[in-house]
């Protein structure tokens, strides 16, 4: 009978988290994140004070998905995410959830979004007055704005896979995350996510809810540098290749025996 109760509330729950969330994201849009670029200053200092806000508003949403026992956290060695700023954020994604948890985590982040949440009614107001950067960009000018994130002190979270893990497939690493760490110069921060019982994964509707409180487990690991693993290659291509080739050899591995 109890179980019974804590389904359907975990049920009410997660729909309740969703609509707020997207509801939310409207509301910033129209109320918050103008006011915050209202204030006088640079286009950066914009951005700036835009992405405090989101930083803010996502720790709220992840104490609220915790406090309404849609999600329980556990974060493992995350001092080491906490002094990554300027340096790229890698990360596997296996729930819809992940870049909602790595931005409440990381007070100074930007993030390279997917061009449909540019399109978004509901979201885009948010990754416009947050100067995300856009993963359809001309490539030449998405790198140049992850450098300048980067020089500016902002750390940039990006999902190697492109998409959210597809449930009993092998991790494929796209070379983009490679690209940019290559190009920049730029020290990789891997984080692993793991949610047991799986939920929100590709494919799965919000109420697809899993039988018991999904507990998700973020870890953050030692610092890589580039240099350390493509050795004296000078090719960017063949740099990039080399050091995609290793990440995802890198996750394969430790998301195995996670």
């Amino acid at each position: 009978m109890n179980r019974g109760i804590n389904y359907y509330w975990r049920l009410l729950a997660t729909g309740y988290n969703f609509a707020f969330f997207g509801i939310g994201g409207f509301l910033l849009a129209l109320t918050a994140l103008p006011l915050a670029r209202l204030w006088p200053g640079s286009e950066q200092k914009k951005n700036e004070r835009a992405r405090r806000v989101i930083h803010h508003t996502f720790r709220y949403f992840v104490w609220q998905m915790r406090v309404t026992g849609v999600i329980s956290l556990e974060l493992r060695d995350i001092e080491k995410l906490r002094v990554s700023d300027g340096q790229l954020v890698i990360a596997n994604h296996p729930t819809l959830i992940d870049v909602v948890l790595l931005l409440a985590l990381l007070p100074k982040s930007c993030c390279v979004v997917k061009d449909a949440l540019w399109k978004n009614p509901l979201l885009k107001g948010v990754v416009r007055a947050t100067g995300y950067i856009n993963n359809n960009a001309d490539p030449e000018q998405l790198l140049r704005a992850c450098d300048d994130t980067l020089r500016s002190g902002y750390s940039i979270i990006v999902f190697p896979e492109g998409t959210r893990t597809r449930a009993g497939q092998p991790l494929q690493f796209q070379r983009g995350a490679s690209h940019i760490a290559v190009r920049c110069a730029a020290n990789i921060v891997p984080v692993t996510i793991r949610c047991e019982p799986p939920m929100l994964r590709k494919g799965e509707r919000w109420y697809q809810i899993p039988p018991r409180r999904a507990h998700i487990r973020v870890s953050a690991m030692d610092t890589m540098s580039v240099p350390d693993i493509v050795g004296e290659c000078v090719v960017p291509a063949l740099a990039t290749r080399r050091l995609n080739r290793h990440l995802q050899s890198y996750y394969q591995g430790v998301c195995a025996n996670a």
